[in-house]
This record gives structure tokens, sequence and C-alpha cells, in this order.
């Protein structure tokens, strides 16, 4: 299992309760919603799907078959973007 986190070649600025970001290698730059930028801050200290989601349960009124799947496309479209790595749990 995946512990993820962010990559080092990403800059980001906070607006209102949205992030930006830029990737510095290939001058890629988005936006990310409210939700995704609160598992953005999450993912500075590195965690897995099911910890995001464990999180985000308590936060908003979802149940967790949804938020996995959710935060599971996310973590995908982040990995592809290349703007988070996969740390391999030992």
């Amino acid at each position: 299992m995946c512990r993820y986190i962010q990559s080092k070649q990403v800059v980001q600025s906070k607006i209102d309760d949205e992030v930006v970001m830029m990737d510095i290698e290939s001058g890629f730059y988005f936006g990310l919603n409210s939700v995704a930028s609160i598992i953005w801050e999450l993912l500075k200290d590195g965690k897995t799907v099911d910890e995001l989601a464990d999180y985000l349960i308590t936060e908003y009124d979802v149940n967790r078959e949804q938020c996995l799947d959710e935060t599971d496309i996310l973590i995908k479209k982040m990995l592809d973007l290349k703007v988070i790595r996969c740390l391999e749990d030992k």
C-alpha cells in the first residue's frame, strides 16, 4: 500500500479555499477545488487513500465507499500529472 506525498517540483499558492499549482518541470498549471485542496494539504506529510478518506468522511456528508472511489480517482490524476509520488510502505 502506498503513502502518497507531494512532489517537490510543484509550486503552489492558496486563493481563498482553493489551491493553484504549477509543475516547475513542465510549466503545466492547474487549480484544485476546496476538497482537492484539503487532500493536497494532507499529502504534505504522506497519507494513504484510506487515511485521506477517514479524514474526509468526518468533515463531509459522504459515505466511505463513495469517498474512497472519488479520492482514488483524484490520487490517480495527481500521479499521472506527477504532482505526487508513492512512498512504498515497508
